[in-house]
């Protein structure tokens, strides 16, 4: 069903990339999903870019989608799910999305910053929050 909803659609972009990463009811296919994934932030933030050169303050509807979108590629990033690993590319997408107040990406920025992972372990960092 997703599927056949992922061509204009964000969420749908963004749970049919997850069905083909994870395989779920359908052959997992992690390197599309990547692309839908990806859709699904450029659409988002397409949305998003409008909403607020209209003059709206805090953005339109699809800020969740594209939060989401951004948290999903981090995640594909840093376990290697349709692309390389890359630890930076991870850490900056979880920055992103910890930034525009994603709390799941919040928690994984901390990891990150904790564990070195992505760049420098900075304590300090954790300290100040």
């Amino acid at each position: 069903m997703f599927g056949r909803l992922a061509e204009n659609n964000a969420m749908a972009q963004i749970m049919y990339g997850l069905a083909l990463r994870h395989g779920w009811g359908i052959p997992p296919d992690p390197a599309l999903a990547i692309t839908y994934l990806s859709q699904a932030a450029s659409n988002s933030a397409a949305v998003e870019s409008a909403a607020l050169s209209s003059g709206m303050k805090k953005g339109g509807a699809a800020k969740g989608e594209l939060v989401l979108a951004i948290y999903e590629l981090a995640n594909s990033f840093r376990h290697g799910w349709g692309v390389g690993k890359d630890p930076v590319a991870a850490r900056k997408y979880y920055e992103t999305a910890a930034n525009l107040g994603d709390t799941d990406a919040m928690n994984e920025v901390a990891r990150c910053y904790e564990e070195g992972f992505g760049g420098k372990t900075d304590r300090g960092v954790l300290q100040d929050a």
